[in-house]
């Protein structure tokens, strides 16, 4: 019988340790900062809402909006119910889009009475500033929406600027606090802070 050496020699023993070490230390240290993953899906998280969120919007926030289900969409439109509502005058209000299959809010500001594209020009005292703005997509909502928040909170007038004419925009102090209500309860659904 010939003499057969081991396979398993300390030499190999000692380097199949400091592999499975190495393995298992690389495994706990990626698990620890699993919330820095790529994400690669080629979706933005920016209009992401979590089941808390939603849940709190539906139960506490959703009484004081008028409920639109558009089945086709698969979306729930929701419109503060103290909104101004004129067959006349020009009205620009948000409302809020609830997507129930992608678990995602859009906010939508809804133009009556007048045509895209139009600026908001903002008085501020001596300070005149004006945001044009077109239809755009959900980003360009939510920009605007970002932007009108910090005006609100320094009393600013607003005025629509369509074709050449000068419309008042959100003038009593009702219609500027359905305006922070929307705003509040959007940022609030997708769980950022408000700008």
């Amino acid at each position: 019988m010939p003499n057969r050496t081991p396979v398993l020699t300390p030499d190999l023993i000692q380097i199949v340790k400091i592999f499975l070490g190495t393995a298992l230390g690389l495994v706990l240290v990626f698990s620890l900062f699993d919330a820095y993953r790529a994400n690669n899906t080629g979706k933005g998280r920016s209009f992401q809402v979590a089941d808390a969120d939603r849940l709190f919007f539906l139960n506490l926030r959703s009484i004081h909006y008028d409920r639109e289900v558009r089945l086709e969409a698969g979306m729930e439109i929701y419109r503060h119910g103290k909104r101004s509502k004129s067959d006349t005058v020009f009205t620009f209000f948000p409302a809020l889009l609830l997507h129930s299959k992608q678990q995602e809010a859009y906010l939508f500001f809804e133009l009556e009475r007048a045509e895209y594209p139009l600026q908001i020009q903002i008085n501020r005292g001596d300070q005149i500033d004006q945001i044009p703005f077109d239809l755009g997509g959900n980003a360009a909502h939510k920009t605007l929406g970002e932007q009108l928040w910090p005006l609100l909170q320094q009393d600013a007038s607003f005025s629509l600027l369509v074709r050449d004419k000068e419309i008042p925009l959100w003038q009593t102090e009702s219609e500027k606090e359905v305006l922070k209500t929307v705003l509040t309860d959007y940022f609030r659904l997708l769980n950022q802070p408000q700008p």
